[in-house]
């Protein structure tokens, strides 16, 4: 399980997949921060945690990735483990997750590129035999 990176001509067009849908929304968390930075220089050394909330799935995924772009842009935190939970609550979701990483160093993390936000363009949600997240981050 794990991400690719779709073509599109602009923006990074990704593919999140796992055998559950937290793990495909912890391995779209990391595919976000792969964008951006060498996902693999950064040490899980500091635990924290991130509530969202989303009256449905694409909202979640949504919100969910725009507070780990937010932990990285505004706390200048790198983050490469995430345990996330989901669960449904009143007709919408909930996400709790542990998070690692330490303060973001670019030389050392390697800043690759800017994302300017999370969007619902071309978002898919495929819940099969692999759960399958589809997303475009602008740039």
């Amino acid at each position: 399980m794990g991400y690719r990176f779709l073509d599109h001509m602009t923006d990074a067009y990704i593919e999140a997949y796992g055998n559950t849908l937290e793990e495909a929304f912890e391995f779209a968390a990391r595919a976000l921060v792969d964008t951006m930075i060498s996902v693999d220089k950064v040490e899980a050394k500091k635990e924290e945690w991130l509530d969202v909330e989303g009256h449905d799935l694409e909202s979640l995924l949504y919100n969910w990735l725009d507070s780990v772009m937010l932990k990285l842009l505004v706390d200048r935190e790198a983050l490469s483990y995430f345990k996330v939970s989901i669960s449904q609550k009143n007709g919408s979701y909930e996400l709790k997750a542990t998070v690692k990483g330490e303060q973001l160093d670019l030389e050392k993390h390697h800043y690759k590129v800017e994302i300017k936000g999370v969007t619902y363009h071309l978002m898919e949600i495929k819940r099969n035999d692999v759960i399958k997240l589809r997303f475009l981050l602008d740039l």
